[in-house]
């Protein structure tokens, strides 16, 4: 009997191993959410994949959207754009080289890309953000 317990003890826990190893692996981290006002748009960050923004126009209202993103330390403000219409998802931004473990501030707002409009508007607060 106790032969027996070992075996399916063994058995089973070989079968959990390869379920873990076949499973992909979990790199979803949580969106860290900027809403524009007035249901313009809105912008976030993974902190779960330190370098991946995105960033969604939902108003036909001839603005696009604009993902703009600080790091401590630079002056500059970094921007990832929805340029291609209201309502047709999300655009999705790449910056290398932030180190782990940095504050990130993101904050969503409406532009006008063409010039002829006031730009910069309805913007969200800036939100803080740290990567993994």
């Amino acid at each position: 009997m106790s032969r027996i317990k070992r075996v399916l003890t063994v058995t089973v826990g070989a079968a959990a191993c390869v379920a873990l190893a076949q499973a992909p692996a979990n790199a979803v981290g949580s969106w860290h959410i900027a809403d524009a006002s007035n249901g313009r748009g809105t912008g976030a960050f993974n902190s779960g994949d330190n370098n991946k923004f995105r960033i969604a126009d939902t108003k036909a209202d001839g603005y696009g959207m604009v993902l703009r993103i600080k790091f401590p330390g630079r002056s500059e403000i970094t921007t990832c754009d929805d340029r291609n219409g209201a309502n047709n998802g999300f655009e999705y931004c790449r910056i290398s080289n932030i180190p782990h473990n940095s504050e990130v501030q993101i904050k969503a707002c409406a532009k006008d890309f063409s010039g002829k409009l006031p730009g910069w508007i309805d913007c969200s607060y800036w939100i803080k953000d740290y990567t993994s």
